[in-house]
This record gives structure tokens, sequence and C-alpha cells, in this order.
């Protein structure tokens, strides 16, 4: 006995340390991708194989109690989320509802909040209508959908975080910052300006430590509501905050964050500035997808994150792991099809066995 656990706490920390490498290297070639989150899960679970090795190995009652308080707090975490996720997710709903607009992208947390609330009284309203095969059919299938879902949102959230610990060094050429919507169509909004002013944070900083500011290029076009590009008031805005005009670019081209990317690129070559020493500001939660998009183009830049409002980080989060989804549909298309039809035939061959 002692000789297997033996074996089995040095292999699980093997383990770890070889998913480590793995994930070391995933994000050495690519910081913002889904692969990075999957491996970082598994890390997460070699390692929670490799404590539990641990205490077998060591038989050390305080650190078996530890362990198994930390491991009990987990848990309790897990399945209050579990039960409570409805509720949270629509009192979120009410406050977005009291503060933003109400547009569609801004009520998803409303939409998942209902379903999940309301599933049991659909499932008691599918029981007393079809019979019993059918109903298991539906809920194998959705239970299948759901968790594809979670394991891949569980994956973008820890690609997220994991994207956001390193930190860009004091040494860019240019930042380029994302526009949004404007105010009135005219001046810069909360959201924007927080933009704005991030990347003149790092602008600051790294001023005072090298004595060389990095170019700021404000990026947006003009919307059809809009009355000025998006760059032009954002341009007036760092203007007004301290930022010299001769420190400034502007695109006023793009419509959306691939073309704020492609257009920028442009601009920064155009002037001569070094592509690989530059950053990109936007919103904290939109950060990781437009780093994706930074990449598509050839700028293999990292991004600056301007706080969001805590209220609006679900939705924001939602959004942005729909839209990553929708980046590989067609693979995501397929499998969940497949899962759907191993699903019916598991749900089909269990009834006949039985």
């Amino acid at each position: 006995m002692a000789k297997m656990s033996a074996w089995l706490f040095g292999g699980s920390w093997a383990l770890v340390v070889v998913v480590l490498a793995c994930l070391a290297l995933s994000m050495r070639t690519n910081k913002v991708r889904l692969l990075n989150g999957v491996l970082g899960n598994l890390l997460l679970g070699c390692i929670l194989v490799a404590l539990s090795a641990t205490v077998l190995f060591l038989h050390n009652r305080a650190f078996t109690v530890v362990f198994l308080v930390m491991m009990a707090l987990v848990v309790m975490t897990i399945i209050l989320i579990y039960v409570f996720l409805g509720v949270i997710l629509l009192i979120n709903a009410a406050i977005v509802w009291r503060k933003e607009s109400h547009t569609i992208p801004n009520m998803l947390t409303l939409f998942l909040g209902l379903l999940i609330v309301l599933s049991p009284f659909i499932f008691g309203i599918l029981n007393r209508i079809f019979p019993s095969l059918v109903v298991q059919l539906i809920s194998n299938v959705v239970d299948v959908v759901v968790l594809y879902a979670v394991f891949w949102f569980l994956c973008f959230m820890t690609s997220f975080f994991l994207s956001r610990i390193f930190k860009p060094s004091l040494d860019k050429d240019y930042i380029i910052v994302l526009g949004a919507g404007l105010r009135q169509g005219r001046t810069v909004s909360p959201l924007l300006a927080a933009r704005v002013d991030r990347a003149k944070q790092f602008r600051d900083l790294q001023l005072a430590k090298t004595g060389r500011g990095p170019i700021l290029v404000m990026s947006g076009g003009q919307g059809a509501d809009e009355k000025v590009p998006e760059a032009q008031a954002m341009m007036e805005y760092a203007e007004s905050i301290g930022v010299p005009r001769d420190q400034i670019l502007m695109e006023n081209r793009s419509t959306n964050t691939l073309e704020n990317m492609r257009f920028s690129k442009q601009i920064v070559s155009d002037h001569q500035l070094d592509l690989t020493k530059g950053l990109f500001a936007t919103s904290d939660y939109h950060t990781y997808r437009a780093a994706g998009y930074a990449r598509y183009v050839g700028l293999n830049i990292d991004g600056l994150g301007a706080k969001t409002s805590n209220f609006f980080i679900p939705n924001a989060l939602i959004r942005e792991y729909v839209a990553i989804l929708l980046g590989h549909k067609w693979f995501h298309v397929v499998m969940v099809g497949v899962l759907m039809v191993l699903a019916v035939g598991s749900t089909i061959y269990t009834t006949l066995v039985h």
C-alpha cells in the first residue's frame, strides 16, 4: 500500500509538470486561444489528484483535515452556485435593466436566468403531454448540449484569466484604442472614455520611466447615428486630458473590431512604427476576443483592459463567449450534432434493454 501511494504521489505530480509545460508552451505560442483554457482546467484537475495523492502518501492528520475542509468549501460553493444560478442571473438582469439600455445583448443574463428558473416547470409540462420516452430523449439531448456549453464556457473563462496574468513591458511604440458608440452621436461615452484613459495611463507610466511615450492610434469609424467618426471624438477627448495632438493618429474607417485592427495596422506601418512593439486598449471583457482579431491580421500584440462596471461583466462575458463560439461555429455544430445523436442512441438502447 505504501509503495502504491508513493508511485501515485510521484506519478501525479509528474503529470502536473507535463501539463504545466504544455500550457506554458501553448501560451507562449498564443495567449488567447481556448486550448489554453482546456489545458488550464486539466492542470487544475491534475493538481487536485496530486494533492489527494499527497494526502495518502504523507498520512499527516493536520494536512488531511485542511485538505478535506478546503474541498468541502469548494464543493459547497459549486452546489450553491448551481442551485441559485438562475436567481443570481435574474438579479443581475434587473440591475442591468435599471442601469443600461434595453438591447438584446444587454438582456443575456435575463434570458439565461429565465431559462434556468423555468426549466423544471417546462419539463413538468412536457411530462404531462408526451410519453416518458420522448421526455427522456429531450432531457438527455438538453443535458449533453448544456454540458458541452458549460465545458467550453469554463475553458473560455480559464483562458480569459490566464491571458490577463502577464503585464506588458514599458517599451511600446503605439497603442491602438478601439472605438465604441458615441454619446448623442458626438462625445465619448463613459465606456469609451475609460478606454482612452487606460491608454493614457500606460503612456504616462512609460513616459515617466523611459522618457518616450507610445503614439495613440484612435480607431473607430462613423456610425449611421453618429455625427462625427468615433476616432475624432476620441482624439478630442485625449487632447482634453493632456495627450499632445502630435502624439495621436486617427483611423476613422473601421466598423468592427477586425477592421479596427486591420486599418490601424496599416496606419502603424505607414508611420514606420515597429509592429511588434504595440498594444491595444479596450474594455477589460473585450481584450480576449480583440487579441484574437489582432493576431488574425498579423499583429501579435496584447491588450490593456479598461475597467468595466461589475454589474455589466456577466452580460459582457456571456456575449464574448457566444461570439467566440460563433467564430468556430461549424466545429461546434458538428460536435453538438454528434453528441445529440449519441444521446438519442443511448436513450433508445437503454429503453430497449430494460
